[in-house]
C-alpha cells in the first residue's frame, strides 16, 4: 500500500497493511539540528517514513496594519496576519518552538462594533489557494494522504486575540461581541473548508484546545452553545463540497466529554487522544465503531522519559488495543521536542514495522 491508501483504509477503519505512521505536529527546531547531524538528511518526514502530508494556504499579499491595537511591542516580538502579537521566551531559545508568549490585540474592545471593524485577515482570498490544487495533487500521486490545516479553528484564534479570560467572560457576561467575534472568524474557516474539500484534500484538520488534562476548559453547556454549533457549520461546508473528505478534529488534554458530541456533528478521527489523561484503549472501546485514533504515543513520558524499549512496548500496547481492526494512525501526541532522544525515535519507526503489521 501507498501512505496514502494506509491512512485512508485505517481511517475508515478498515485494516491496513501496517498501521500508518505520521508527526503531524512535527519537530523543535532543536529536533531538526539532530536529524541532520545523524542522518545528513533534510527531511525528517520523508526519512522516519511519514505517510501524510500537510498543506495550506500561502502568505497574505495584503497585511493589516495592527499598530493601533498595540500600543508598544517588546524587543524580539511580532504580530501575525491575525493582529496576534508573539513574544520569544526563553523556551523558544532553547529550541521550542511553540513556548512563545502572546500579547493580545483586543484586550481594549468591549462593544459589538468593536468586534465588527477589528481587520481579519483574507484568508478566504482565492489568490491563497492557487497553488495548492498542483500541490495537493502531486503529493498524492507521491503516495501521500494530504492533511488540510485549518487547525486553530475558532476558540483558539478567538482567544490568542482576545485572551481567553476575557473571551471565557465574554460567554456569559458580553455575548454580543463574542458572538460577532466568533461569526465572523467561522464564516471565513467556512470558506477555507470548503475550498480545502473542493480541491482535494483527503483529511480536514479542524481543533481546539477546549481541554486541559484535568478536563473541559469550559461546562459543556457553554462549549455546546458556543462551539459545537460553528464547528458543525465548517463541517458541514467541506461535506456539502466533498462527503467522503475525512475530518480530523484536534484536542490536547482530556476532552472525552466531547466525544460523543465530535461523533454527532460528523468528526471521523481524534486526534491526539494524549495518553497522559485520556485512556486510548478505552476510547477506542466505547468509540472505536464510529470513531477513528490519530496519535496515543506520548510526548510528555514515553518519547522523552523512557527507554526505547519502552516506546517499542508502548507502540505494542497500542497495536493490540487501538490498532485492532484498524482506526489507528500512531503519531506523537505533540510536537517532537528537543528532550526525545533521537534513540527513541528510532525505536518508534521501527517497532511500527515490527508490531503494526496487520495479519
Amino acid at each position: 500500500m501507498t501512505g496514502r491508501e494506509r491512512v485512508l483504509t485505517a481511517m475508515r477503519r478498515q485494516k491496513p497493511d501496517r498501521v500508518p505512521l505520521d508527526f503531524p505536529n512535527g519537530f523543535a527546531p532543536a529536533v531538526y539540528k539532530v536529524f541532520r547531524e545523524r542522518t545528513g538528511e533534510d527531511d525528517p518526514y520523508e526519512y522516519l517514513g511519514a505517510d501524510a502530508r500537510g498543506v495550506g494556504i500561502s502568505g497574505t499579499r495584503k497585511p493589516h496594519d495592527y499598530s493601533r491595537y498595540h500600543r508598544s511591542l517588546p524587543p524580539g516580538a511580532w504580530v501575525d496576519e491575525w493582529g496576534i502579537g508573539h513574544q520569544p521566551t526563553e523556551s523558544t531559545e532553547e529550541g521550542h518552538a511553540h513556548l512563545e508568549g502572546f500579547l493580545y490585540p483586543m484586550l481594549d474592545l468591549h462593544t459589538e462594533q468593536d468586534a465588527r471593524d477589528y481587520p481579519l485577515p483574507d484568508v478566504d482570498a482565492d489568490y491563497r489557494y492557487e497553488h495548492l490544487g498542483a500541490q495537493i495533487q502531486s503529493l498524492q500521486q507521491s503516495g501521500y494522504a494530504v492533511c488540510a490545516s485549518l487547525a486553530c479553528t475558532q476558540f483558539e484564534v478567538a482567544w490568542y486575540m482576545r485572551s481567553m479570560e476575557l473571551l471565557l467572560m465574554d460567554f456569559v457576561d458580553n455575548p454580543g461581541f463574542a458572538t460577532v467575534l466568533l461569526d465572523r472568524i467561522t464564516a471565513l474557516r467556512k470558506v477555507q473548508a470548503q475550498r480545502y474539500a473542493e480541491l482535494g484534500a483527503d483529511v480536514l484538520v479542524l481543533g481546539d484546545d477546549v481541554a486541559s488534562q484535568r478536563g473541559m476548559l469550559m461546562s459543556l453547556p457553554l462549549w455546546r452553545g458556543w462551539l459545537k454549533p460553528r464547528l458543525t457549520e465548517v463541517i458541514q461546508e467541506a461535506r456539502r463540497a466533498r462527503p467522503e473528505m475525512l475530518i480530523f478534529y484536534h484536542s490536547d488534554g482530556n476532552a472525552a466529554a466531547i466525544v460523543p458530541d465530535l461523533i454527532e456533528i460528523g468528526v471521523d478521527i481524534l486526534n491526539p487522544v494524549q495518553s497522559e489523561c485520556m485512556d486510548p484503549a478505552e476510547m477506542k472501546r466505547l468509540y472505536g465503531d464510529r470513531l477513528s485514533f490519530w496519535g496515543t504515543i506520548g510526548t510528555q513520558t514515553t518519547l522523552p522519559f523512557g527507554t526505547p524499549d519502552d516506546v517499542r512496548r508502548e507502540v505494542k500496547k497500542r497495536m493490540e488495543t487501538v490498532g485492532v481492526g484498524g482506526g489507528l494512525v500512531l503519531a506523537p501526541t505533540h510536537m517532537v521536542e528537543p528532550d526525545v532522544p533521537w534513540e527513541n525515535l528510532v525505536a518508534l519507526v521501527e517497532a511500527v514495522h515490527e508490531y503494526g503489521v496487520y495479519g
